[in-house]
């Protein structure tokens, strides 16, 4: 057997654990138990974290679950990790750990279900089985090193993923980007490399970071409520390419000059924010009092970057942070 030679599947929540009541479904564990055999003589070790319903996933929920998920990547003898969440927010859980996780070149898949685990269109099984034999494909580490999502068939790089359905089966897009590779019976159609941006520590704590969005009559006093909340930055979704009413940009200079980071991003799905417009709430006036640009970064992205950084310290003492606002900057 190889030297890595345990799977280990984590069940931290979504319908996978409970019902649309909010009460437990048939137990994921013992669905876990039951596709193991299917996979024998692998090594798995089924471990149940938690129950919990995404949307109630906060950053203390997300700080420990990437300590827990990178102490057993440590581990020599494990051949790689399956995390099975709630599809609420595993877009931006898929990201942060994206970001955050060392992987030593093995494979770390976030999976789950649509479907209750009691309906008989239960998708959670077959979702398991693909994310296991993502693992055990001979190639995957060579088109996914780093964090993914095996969900429906389809593999996902997190930079570009993003839910666009509410009750679809599969609910997952990739938009423009495209996946990364396609579930073919027990092979896998690979269609391109992963990228990876540049890793941030995890710090001992996360900072929280408000998001606020653009809105016609936006007032000038819109960001006030943060000024002395102790928030040390906020992320502003603008129009476009990145522009803001001239209202919103007299806040936002207010808000930088008491000292919080203003970070911008596009309610667009495609293109990014970019130094095109000038004139009050244009681009590059925001640029030019401070504003830092998330580049192609959505704003739950951004979110996850500026609590990293910033509960890493590295904005302070005027530190260059801008390259770490940007998917297309990357380790490979």
């Amino acid at each position: 057997m190889d030297t890595y030679s345990k799977i280990v599947i984590k069940v931290a929540g979504g319908l996978a654990c409970k019902n649309k009541d909010g009460k437990a479904s048939l137990n994921m564990m013992e669905i876990a138990d039951s596709v193991r055999k299917q996979f024998s003589p692998i090594d798995f070790q089924i471990i149940d974290y938690d129950d919990i319903d995404s949307s109630l996933a906060d950053l203390d929920f997300f700080n420990d679950l990437a300590r827990s998920i990178q102490r057993k990547i440590n581990s020599q003898n494990v051949r790689g990790l399956i995390l099975v969440y709630g599809t609420d927010t595993m877009e931006i859980l898929a990201y942060f750990l994206h970001r955050c996780i060392i992987n030593h070149n093995k494979q770390i898949i976030l999976t789950g279900s649509t479907r209750e685990t009691e309906n008989f269109d239960f998708d959670g099984r077959a979702n398991l089985c693909n994310s296991i034999k993502q693992i055990l494909n001979k190639d995957a580490s060579l088109y996914c090193n780093g964090v993914s999502i095996n969900f429906a068939g389809k593999i996902h790089s997190p930079s570009y993923f993003r839910k666009e359905h509410t009750f679809s089966i599969d609910p997952f897009s990739s938009g423009k980007s495209g996946i990364i590779g396609m579930m073919h019976g027990d092979n896998i159609d690979w269609r391109k490399v992963l990228k990876r941006p540049l890793l941030i520590p995890l710090p001992n704590k996360l900072e929280s970071i408000p998001i606020i969005c653009a809105y016609p009559g936006a007032s000038s006093y819109l960001l006030d409520v943060f000024l002395n909340r102790n928030f040390k930055a906020v992320i502003v979704i603008g129009y476009g390419s990145g522009n803001v009413s001239e209202d919103l940009y007299h806040s936002i200079k207010k808000a930088i000059e008491c000292g919080i980071r203003v970070i911008l991003v596009t309610k667009c799905q495609f293109g990014g924010v970019s130094p095109e417009y000038g004139g009050i709430g244009g681009n590059q006036s925001l640029i030019d009092i401070g504003v830092i640009m998330a580049n192609d970064l959505n704003a739950y992205q951004a979110m996850v970057v500026a609590s990293l950084v910033i509960g890493n310290s590295m904005s302070k003492n005027g530190a260059n942070i801008e390259s770490y606002f940007n998917n297309e900057i990357t380790m490979n």
